[in-house]
C-alpha cells in the first residue's frame, strides 16, 4: 500500500507538472554549420502555435519574442498549425505581424489550419492516432489573407528565390504533408544558389529536400512528441520518421532537418513533459566565415 501510495503521489506530480510546462515558453538558440558559401544567416522558427483566442496564455509571450530574439532575424519561418479555432486567427495574425525579417517572413500551414479542433482526442500524442477527425472548416481565406496584408508570403507548393547580399536563397515549401495535399516536382536546387531552406508542416518528407541538395529543411507537426521520457526520448511522433529525428536539429545525409517542438499543443491535451514549448532563433553559419 505505501509503494502505490508513493506511486499515485509521484503520477499527481507529474500530471500537474506537465500542465505547468505546457506554458514555460522559451526562446532556444541553436547554430547549424552549413557547406553553403555564406558567412552567416540567422532564422526564427516558429510553428505550432495552436492559438484558441486572444485569451491565450501564449499570446503575451509571442508579443514579446521580438524583444527576445534582440536584433532583427534575417529571415522569419512558420510551419503550421497556427490556430485551433476561428478565434485563433485574429490573435496570431497581431501576433506574427510583430516579427520582423531583414530579407522576409514566410508560412506553410498544417491541418489545425483547415479544420477547426472541435473533437476531444485526450490521448492523440499517445495512442499516434494520425486519422483527422471530421470538423467545421475553419476559415483559411481569412488567415491568409491575414498573413499576406502584414507582409507574410506562402511557401505551400512554391519556390522563392531572394537576391541577397550573400547570394541567391531559394526558399521551397510543400502544402501538409501530414493531409497528402504537397507536391514535390519543384524541389531542386540550381547552381546559382548560395543556400536552399525547405518549409514543410510535417517532416516525413524532408528526404526530397535533402536528396535535392537542400542545406536546411524546417518543419513542425510533431510537437516533439510532447511528452518525452529520458532517455528514452520521444513516446509518439505522428511522424512516418524514425522517433530520434522528430524533435529538434539533426543531421540527415549532407544537410540538417530542424522540427520545431512548438510553441502549443491541442487544447484537448494541454501537456508536456520534458519537452518545452519554444521558438527557435538559428543561426547559419557557411564556409565563407571559416
Amino acid at each position: 500500500m505505501a509503494l502505490l501510495r508513493r506511486l499515485t503521489a509521484l503520477g499527481a506530480i507529474a500530471a500537474a507538472y506537465s500542465l505547468v510546462e505546457a506554458r514555460s515558453y522559451r526562446l532556444a538558440r541553436r547554430v547549424v554549420r552549413v557547406q553553403a558559401p555564406i558567412d552567416r544567416l540567422t532564422i526564427l522558427h516558429v510553428s505550432d502555435t495552436h492559438l484558441t483566442g486572444p485569451d491565450s496564455p501564449l499570446v503575451p509571450f509571442l508579443e514579446r519574442l521580438p524583444e527576445l530574439v534582440g536584433t532583427t532575424p534575417d529571415l522569419v519561418v512558420v510551419t503550421g498549425d497556427l490556430i485551433e479555432n476561428n478565434r485563433g486567427i485574429e490573435p496570431v495574425v497581431a501576433s506574427l505581424s510583430r516579427l520582423e525579417a531583414q530579407v522576409g517572413r514566410y508560412y506553410v500551414l498544417g491541418s489545425h489550419d483547415y479544420f477547426q479542433s472541435e473533437n476531444p482526442h485526450f490521448l492523440k500524442y499517445l495512442t499516434g492516432d494520425r486519422k483527422i477527425p471530421v470538423s467545421t472548416p475553419a476559415d483559411t481565406a481569412e488567415l491568409e489573407s491575414g498573413l499576406r496584408d502584414k507582409g507574410w508570403i506562402s511557401a505551400m507548393n512554391q519556390t522563392h528565390h531572394l537576391d541577397t547580399s550573400l547570394g541567391r536563397i531559394r526558399i521551397a515549401g510543400v502544402a501538409d504533408p501530414y493531409m497528402n495535399w504537397h507536391e514535390t516536382a519543384h524541389i531542386h536546387r540550381a547552381p546559382g544558389d548560395v543556400l536552399a531552406l525547405g518549409l514543410m508542416h510535417a517532416p516525413d518528407v524532408v528526404s526530397e529536400c535533402i536528396l535535392n541538395g537542400f542545406d536546411v529543411a524546417f518543419a513542425g507537426h510533431t510537437h516533439g512528441g510532447q511528452v518525452r521520457i529520458p532517455p528514452i526520448g520521444s513516446i509518439v511522433t505522428n511522424s512516418d520518421l524514425p522517433a530520434g529525428l522528430a524533435y529538434g536539429l539533426n543531421r540527415v545525409g549532407a544537410g540538417w532537418l530542424h522540427v520545431s517542438p512548438g510553441l502549443g499543443t491541442s487544447h484537448y491535451s494541454p501537456i508536456r513533459f520534458c519537452c518545452p514549448p519554444e521558438a527557435t532563433l538559428l543561426e547559419l553559419v557557411g564556409s565563407a566565415s571559416r
